[in-house]
């Protein structure tokens, strides 16, 4: 069994009236998903009308698309939707449910979001000549998470995913980790992340493929298993990217059978027109930027000065600034907004940890040394 992954898609950032052609945007990517048995996506803006929902509050842009918009997958026509990310629940419970409802209508398996925390944690399922995978969608806890009780995001809790893979095992389905978290930008993971990750895998997972960061960052082969620690952004067309890592990324393809788990990268450049395969000196220079963001992977004292370095650009000695008794007494604030990722978000919450720990050992100004090696990764120097 063969299965393409892809990161995230969005038209948040694109004005209802673009000219963007679906079919010509996605034609290359069409061909490529037709290759596979299996295919799946991750979906970072909600479907349908401001006007029958309510943003919610929360830290960075709430994203929403006219219906329209499914056109783009259509093109695609991905097996499997991921709805586990930190958009799905911009607008609340009524268009999460409209936006799943209309890809079901599509004919998609959706998953990562839904009625309450039990329903968002179902896998989907795919077979093929005996081989069974399951695919357990999650994402970091920042807004719009499900309760036991109540519609969301499949927020990430340890139990519930140690859980999930010891069922899909006990019923003699390999378990997949699709992780939507990390910190945007980065183009190295965190040590924190590298050790979840690999805990998934020595909880029984065949493999984990994440995104979320905005930006590519590397890759493993973790005791005989895949893991990706971002593939970057698949289509997130905005007039002016962040850093020139926004507009690059790979597909993580997954050969699967009886015998274990083999990968295959594959990757890719977009802009306000589509997405384009690498061929040639591109697709070997983007390989070669590869290699170098996967190397400190293999090096825990590197991954953990470069992420140390990260922290001393993130702003976060500001943070106590923020706290004021006013804020405590209004759930709309801008400071409590912060503060509450800061704390929630497993992402988030792995700087401030570092950061505080950093400034109680006096190596603030050692660390920033690798900043500039960071800011040229951001821009594919290396």
């Amino acid at each position: 069994m063969k299965i393409i992954f892809a990161a995230d898609i969005s038209f948040g950032f694109l004005d209802n009236q673009t000219t963007i052609d679906p079919r010509q945007a996605m034609a290359e990517i069409r061909e490529e998903f037709s290759k596979y048995d299996f295919s799946m996506v991750n979906m970072e803006n909600v479907f349908g009308n401001k006007e029958d929902g309510e943003a919610i509050i929360k830290s960075g842009p709430n994203l929403i698309s006219e219906d329209s918009f499914v056109q783009f997958l259509d093109e695609m026509n991905p097996s499997v939707i991921g709805l586990a990310n930190n958009h799905t629940f911009d607008y609340g419970k009524n268009i999460m449910f409209h936006t799943i409802d209309l890809l079901k209508r599509k004919g998609y398996t959706v998953i990562g979001a839904g009625e309450n925390l039990d329903h968002a944690y179902e896998p989907a399922i795919l077979e093929k000549e005996g081989v069974k995978v399951g695919i357990i969608a999650v994402c970091e806890n920042e807004f719009g998470g499900a309760k036991v009780d109540a519609p969301g995001t499949a927020g990430y809790d340890l139990t519930r995913v140690t859980k999930g893979i010891f069922s899909l095992k006990a019923q003699g389905i390999l378990p997949v980790v699709y992780f939507h978290g990390g910190n945007e930008s980065n183009p190295i993971p965190s040590p924190g992340k590298v050790e979840l990750y690999r805990h998934f895998i020595d909880l029984g997972a065949e493999a984990v493929i994440a995104m979320h960061t905005h930006c590519p960052q590397g890759y493993e082969i973790y005791e005989g298993k895949p893991i990706v620690y971002s593939m970057g952004n698949f289509f997130f067309p905005i007039e002016k990217p962040w850093t020139k890592s926004w507009s690059y990324g790979y597909t993580s393809v997954l050969d699967i059978d009886e015998d274990g788990v083999k990968l295959e990268v594959h990757p890719y450049k977009f802009d306000m027109k589509g997405i384009t395969i690498l061929k040639g000196e591109e697709k070997a220079f983007f390989e070669r930027y590869l290699s170098v963001i996967s190397e400190p992977i293999k090096n825990e004292k590197e991954l953990r000065d470069l992420f140390d370095a990260w922290c001393t650009t993130q702003g976060y000695f500001g943070l106590l600034d923020d706290c004021n008794k006013e804020m405590f007494s209004d759930g709309k604030s801008e400071e409590i907004r912060h503060v509450k990722n800061v704390f929630g978000c497993e992402a988030h919450n792995e700087l401030v940890k570092n950061t505080t720990l950093m400034i109680y050992e006096n190596r603030i100004e050692s660390s920033k040394g690798l900043v500039d090696r960071i800011k040229k990764l951001q821009e594919l120097e290396f």
